[in-house]
C-alpha cells in the first residue's frame, strides 16, 4: 500500500505540473507577443511598430504551443488513469491467487480431518466387531473402509471442484492484469512522447524571442525572453517527471512479473517496457535480446 500511495503522489505531481504548462507558457507568450501601451511614445512608438509585423509569426508559434502542451497533458492524465487501473487489476489478482491458496489448504485440512474421522469410525466398528466375533471382523472392516473411502471420495470431489473453480478465476484476474499492464505500458510512453514534441516546441520558442531580442537590441524584450527560458526549462523539467513516473512504474511492474509472465509478452510489449525502463532499443533487436534487456534494467532499478 505504501508503494502504491507513492506511485500516485508522483503521478499526481506530474499529471499536476503538465497541466498548468499551458497556462504558464500562453502567458509568456502573451507577454512576447503584447508589449505594454506605455512604449508607444517616442522611440518606444517606433519599437512597438517595428515589432508589430513579427506578432503575427510569433501567435502562429504559441498557438502550436499550446496545442502540443494540451495533448501532452491530457495524454499524463489518461496514463495516469491507465496506471491506477492497472495496478488495481493487479491487487486484485493477487486477492483471487490469495483465495487460491487458501482454498487449497482448507481442502487439504477438510481431506486430512475426514481420514481421521473415517479411520476413528473404522476403529471403532473394528473394536466392536471382535466383541461380537471374531468371524465377523474382517466382513466390518471391509464395510468399515468402503465408507470412508466413500466419505473421502466425496470430500474430495468437492474440494476439487471448488479448486479449479478458484484458478479459473484467478487465471482471468491475471491474464486482465497483463493486459492493463501492457496497456499502462504504451500509454505511458506515448505520454513521454508528447512530453518530449511539447519541451522542444517550447525550447524553440524560447530560442525565437531570444533571437528577437539580440535582433532589437532592447533591454525589455531581453528581460521578456528571459521568463520564456524559464517556461523552456520547466518544460523540460515535466519531460523529466513523466519520463521518471513511466520508468518508476514500469520496474514496478516488471519487478513483479514471473518468467513465464516475461516470454509471454509479444516483441512490441517487450519494446515498450524497455523504453520505460530507460533501455535503448534498437529495430533488429529479437525477442530474446529484449527480455535479456528488460531483466538487466530491472535487476538494476531493484
Amino acid at each position: 500500500m505504501a508503494r502504491s500511495g507513492a506511485v500516485h503522489w508522483l503521478s499526481e505531481k506530474v499529471t499536476t505540473g503538465v497541466r498548468e504548462l499551458p497556462t504558464n507558457v500562453t502567458w509568456v507568450v502573451s507577454q512576447a507577443l503584447h508589449p505594454s501601451d506605455g512604449s508607444t511614445d517616442g522611440d518606444g512608438g517606433s519599437a512597438g511598430r517595428a515589432t508589430a509585423g513579427e506578432r503575427g509569426k510569433l501567435s502562429l508559434t504559441g498557438d502550436s504551443l499550446e496545442s502540443r502542451l494540451k495533448r501532452a497533458r491530457s495524454a499524463s492524465e489518461k496514463a495516469e488513469r491507465a496506471e491506477q487501473e492497472a495496478l488495481a487489476e493487479a491487487s486484485h489478482a493477487k486477492e483471487l491467487a490469495d483465495a487460491v491458496r487458501r482454498t487449497n489448504e482448507q481442502g487439504r485440512a477438510r481431506v486430512r480431518d475426514a481420514k481421521s474421522e473415517a479411520a476413528e469410525d473404522v476403529r471403532r466398528r473394528l473394536e466392536q466387531a471382535r466383541e461380537r466375533a471374531d468371524a465377523m471382523v474382517e466382513s466390518e472392516r471391509e464395510r468399515a473402509q468402503a465408507d470412508a473411502d466413500a466419505v473421502v471420495g466425496k470430500v474430495g470431489e468437492q474440494f476439487e471442484d471448488e479448486l479449479d473453480r478458484s484458478r479459473a478465476r484467478a487465471e482471468a484476474a491475471q491474464q486482465r492484469a497483463q493486459e492493463k499492464i501492457a496497456d499502462a505500458t504504451q500509454r505511458l510512453a506515448q505520454a513521454r512522447q508528447l512530453a518530449d514534441e511539447a519541451a522542444e516546441a517550447a525550447q524553440a520558442a524560447a530560442e525565437a524571442a531570444r533571437r528577437k531580442a539580440e535582433e532589437l537590441a532592447a533591454g525589455e524584450v531581453r528581460r521578456r525572453a528571459a521568463p520564456k527560458e524559464r517556461r523552456a526549462a520547466e518544460a523540460k523539467a515535466v519531460q523529466k517527471k513523466v519520463a521518471g513516473s513511466g520508468a518508476q512504474v514500469a520496474r514496478r511492474l516488471s519487478s513483479g512479473r514471473t518468467e513465464q509472465d516475461l516470454r509471454s509478452m509479444t516483441k512490441a510489449e517487450l519494446t515498450d517496457l524497455a523504453g520505460a525502463l530507460g533501455v535503448e532499443t534498437r529495430s533488429s533487436m529479437n525477442k530474446q535480446q529484449l527480455l535479456r534487456s528488460v531483466r538487466r534494467a530491472a535487476r538494476k532499478a531493484a
